[in-house]
Formats: C-alpha cells, sequence, structure tokens
C-alpha cells in the first residue's frame, strides 16, 4: 500500500514536471532594477489611483513623469502639490485623450521634447470614467463616451507612446482595467464593457509586441477610495452597492504600489486580494504566463473555482430579485 502511494507521488510529480516544461512562460521580461531617470506618462494622472502613481515614481524612484488628464484646474493642484518647487522633472498636460489621436500625439512629443528627448519608458493607461446605472438608465451618448475615454483613449496613447519604445528596443504598457473587467456587475453594463475591451487589447498587442521587448501589464483593481469612487457611489443602484459591499475597499496607494511592482517585474496581470487571485486565474482563458506559479495555480484550480463563482453568482442574482424596481 505504501510503495503504491510513494509510486502515484512520483508518478504525479513526473507528469507535473513534464507538463511544467511543455507549458512553461511564453516569454521572460527583465525586472527594471532602476527606475531612475525612466520617463513615465500617465493617463488620468491628476487624481486617485494616478495621483498616487505619480507621486511614487517621482519621489519614491526619481522617474520624469509626464501627467495627461483633462481638467486644467485639477492639474495644477496636482502639480503643487507633487512638485511645489517647480521640478522639470514634472510636466502636467492637459488634454483630451478621448477627441483625437493628433492631439494625443503631440502631447507625446512635447512630453519627450520637455524631458530632453528622453523616450517614454512607461505608459500607464489609467484615465477612466464611470457611470453606475442600470442598462435602460445609462443613455446611449454615456456608453459612447465611455468607450472613447476608457477604451479608445487607451489605444491613441499606446499608439502615441509606441514609436519611442520601438526606437529604444523596449518599454512596459500598463493598461488600468478593474474587477469588472473579469465579471459582469448589475448596473456596470457600460463600465464593464469597456474594461472588457481593454483584457482582448491587451492579449493581442502582447502577442505582437513580446518581440520587440515591449511588455504589457493588466491591471485589475477593486472598488479603490479616490474621488471618482465617491462620485460614482452618488448614482450607483442599491443592487450595484450590496454587491460591491462583498468585496473590500483599497486605498489609491496600496493599488498604485503593487501596480509599480507588476511593471517591473513586466507581470501580464496585476490582482489584488484573495478575491483579485481567484478571479485572475478563473478568467485566465488564453492569456499569457510570465512565471511558473501562474501555470500550477490555473491548471490545478481553474475547475473548482468555476464551482465557486457559480456559487457566488447565485447568491448575487438572489439579492438582484429581493430588490427588483419596476422601471
Amino acid at each position: 500500500m505504501l510503495l503504491t502511494i510513494i509510486l502515484a507521488c512520483i508518478g504525479g510529480l513526473a507528469l507535473l514536471t513534464i507538463l511544467i516544461y511543455l507549458y512553461r512562460p511564453l516569454y521572460h521580461p527583465k525586472y527594471l532594477t532602476d527606475l531612475y531617470d525612466c520617463h513615465v506618462v500617465i493617463t488620468g494622472g491628476s487624481s486617485g489611483i494616478g495621483k498616487e502613481l505619480a507621486r511614487l515614481f517621482l519621489h519614491e524612484y526619481g522617474a520624469r513623469v509626464t501627467i495627461l488628464a483633462r481638467n486644467s484646474d485639477r492639474l495644477e493642484e496636482c502639480r503643487r502639490e507633487l512638485s511645489p518647487n517647480l521640478s522639470e522633472r514634472l510636466l502636467c498636460l492637459s488634454v483630451d485623450i478621448s477627441q483625437s489621436y493628433t492631439q494625443v500625439e503631440n502631447a507625446i512629443q512635447h512630453s519627450i521634447r520637455h524631458h530632453h528627448d528622453k523616450p517614454v519608458d512607461i505608459l500607464i493607461n489609467n484615465a477612466a470614467i464611470f457611470y453606475a446605472r442600470s442598462f435602460h438608465q445609462t443613455k446611449p451618448e454615456e456608453f459612447a463616451e465611455m468607450i472613447r475615454i476608457n477604451y479608445l483613449g487607451s489605444i491613441y496613447c499606446t499608439q502615441a507612446c509606441l514609436p519611442s519604445m520601438r526606437i529604444r528596443g523596449s518599454g512596459r504598457i500598463v493598461f488600468v482595467s478593474s474587477q469588472a473587467g473579469q465579471l459582469g456587475v448589475f448596473g456596470y453594463t457600460s463600465y464593464c464593457s469597456t474594461k472588457f475591451a481593454l483584457k482582448g487589447l491587451a492579449e493581442s498587442l502582447q502577442m505582437e509586441l513580446a518581440r520587440e521587448n515591449i511588455y504589457i501589464t493588466l491591471v485589475f483593481p477593486p472598488d479603490t477610495d479616490t474621488p471618482g469612487f465617491k462620485e460614482e457611489n452618488k448614482t450607483k443602484p442599491k443592487e450595484t452597492q450590496m454587491i460591491n459591499e462583498t468585496s473590500g475597499v483599497l486605498r489609491a496607494d496600496q493599488v498604485a504600489k503593487k501596480i509599480i511592482q507588476a511593471t517591473r517585474k513586466g507581470s501580464f496581470t496585476c490582482s489584488y486580494g484573495l478575491n483579485g487571485f481567484l478571479l485572475t486565474c478563473l478568467t485566465c482563458g488564453a492569456q499569457p504566463v510570465t512565471t511558473l506559479h501562474e501555470i500550477i495555480y490555473q491548471s490545478l484550480f481553474t475547475g473548482l473555482l468555476r464551482l465557486i463563482m457559480l456559487r457566488v453568482l447565485n447568491s448575487f442574482y438572489k439579492l438582484v430579485r429581493k430588490n427588483k424596481q419596476i422601471p
């Protein structure tokens, strides 16, 4: 009996070793050890997560930072807070990334010239807006606005930054999605659709860029305590609020620190907490992997996680039915 168990364990380990070899990581990004003087472009960087990212890159890593945002007053307030001595290492540009590719391209070229012709090393596509309403209450023009800012804005900025990364021969591109980019939620029809779109964009783009030493990181943060989150809660349906209460709320600096950590590693995904880890394993699909740990977790747990998620979804549907309201 003991011999049988030992042989079974040996066989299992041998099989696991073979699987790991056959399905080893698709690429191996080099860890970014020194961020000093790197040129980092952050969209939507005048508040919330983007602002914390700018603060960390500037003050902890000594990077050069360009912030792109629409609100000029908020940008100026951000500049005074992050760089009261008017350091040339921080550039704040008022630009609507959703309206015109030419406008975005001009802003990126301006930022490169400002930072002494320093190519863009890291682009963080963080800008996004949010309407928390049920489908029938969300106006068609609001869907269009979210598509322009949350999705097309990321495309415009990425296309504008890629030429300088290609010249340099390296680069990192970050897409800040959301846990709502992994799981459809009541009241999030407009938001989820744009955040889900970023996953398809990131997977396709990584396949194109890996051979050029340019790596993508797709971030799935949960609810985060930002000015945008407070604004979103004003219109959020009751059902959505109750579902969201099953998950915690993080501080913006917690989210920002992990984004930087994942970007330096070149990890394809960046998730938060146990819920985030489980969701990322469950929704991994055909996304690339960069570590053996990902292969093992995703191979072993996906089936079990599907059963767990069905239970979770069942509780969400029950909650929604109990709070049914007539449109």
